[in-house]
């Protein structure tokens, strides 16, 4: 019986360490990270659909964070994009200790060679990272997020891929090693 009682308590002491390991923790934040910034994603181009208006992420050039835009007068003012203000699922692109890396377009995008006025065009020339673009039609910009943990800058990445032709959104948490094979493999003809 006691030995019962002595590995009860040791296991227990193990699920404790466990839990505070700073990699597992890390890529229990990773994982949270990915899923709300898929979420984010998703709801962008709802409310894109929803409103009628097209709606664009940016990202803040100094600290990366996730900025969302919009058009409220297509008609007066086209490619003038404003902060929106009433955008409700704006949290879900952000998780405390988890920041957005990269942003690359990986596929066409009609407007993407315009140079809009306003907010999101001097956003995006400020920023290395691509700027995502939600249409009224339920269409958007093709691009790849990568997010990463605060706590291991050199751990793995959460990948997010966003088919805008299909509004697919896909994502998974990826080692160093396995984006770069991934990003080969992409590369190759």
């Amino acid at each position: 019986m006691e030995l019962v009682l002595v590995l009860g308590i040791v296991a227990m002491l193990a699920g404790v360490v466990l839990v505070n390991v700073p990699a597992f923790r890390s890529s229990r934040i990773l994982d949270e990270g990915g899923r709300r910034f898929a979420t984010g994603l998703r709801m962008a181009r709802a409310d894109a659909a929803n409103r009628g208006r097209r709606i664009r992420l940016a990202f803040d050039p100094d600290t990366y964070d996730p900025l969302v835009l919009w058009e409220p007068e297509p008609l007066t003012a086209p490619g003038e994009f404003v902060l929106f203000t009433a955008c409700g699922w704006q949290r879900f692109l952000k998780v405390e200790g988890v920041w957005v890396e990269r942003c690359d377009f990986t596929g066409d995008s009609m407007y993407r060679a315009l140079v809009d006025a306003g907010v999101a065009g001097e956003l995006a020339q400020e920023s290395d990272l691509a700027t995502i673009t939600f249409e009224p039609n339920g269409s958007s910009d093709s691009v790849v997020v990568l997010l990463v943990a605060a706590e291991a800058p050199d751990g793995p990445r959460a990948r997010i891929a966003l088919n805008g032709v299909t509004g697919i959104v896909d994502w998974n948490v990826l080692t160093l090693e396995e984006l770069d094979v991934l990003e080969m493999a992409m590369e190759a003809p």
